[in-house]
C-alpha cells in the first residue's frame, strides 16, 4: 500500500512539501538515495493522479525505483525531506520515530 504524507495541520501536501522539503530531480533521487538516508533525509514523490495528488514516501530503494518509473506517465515532483518531519505526527504518515 505504501506510506503517504497527509498533513493533519490544515496544510496541503504541496504546502507541507514546500515548507519541509527541497525539490530534487528524479535522477538525484535514484543516484543519491543512500546519501540522503545517511543525512537523515528521505525522498517524497508528489504524484498528480488527476483529481487528487499523493505524496508518497520512498522509504526504500524499491519504492524510489517504482515511483521513478518512466513508463508511469503521471506528472511527478521529487523532494527530499528530513526524516524528523516525515515521522512528526502532523505529517499524517502514521510513522513514529523512536
Amino acid at each position: 500500500m505504501g506510506c503517504y504524507v497527509n498533513p493533519t495541520d490544515g496544510r496541503t501536501k504541496e504546502q507541507w512539501l514546500r515548507d519541509h522539503g527541497k525539490e530534487i530531480t528524479r535522477e538525484a533521487m535514484l543516484r543519491d538515495y543512500d546519501a540522503f538516508l545517511a543525512e537523515g533525509k528521505m525522498p517524497v514523490v508528489l504524484v498528480n493522479n488527476g483529481i487528487f495528488t499523493a505524496a508518497a514516501v520512498a522509504y526504500d530503494k524499491r519504492e524510489a525505483t517504482d515511483f521513478a518509473n518512466p513508463d508511469d506517465r503521471r506528472p511527478r515532483n521529487y523532494y527530499v525531506v528530513p526524516i524528523e518531519h516525515i515521522t512528526a505526527p502532523e505529517s499524517g504518515t502514521g510513522l513514529v520515530r523512536e
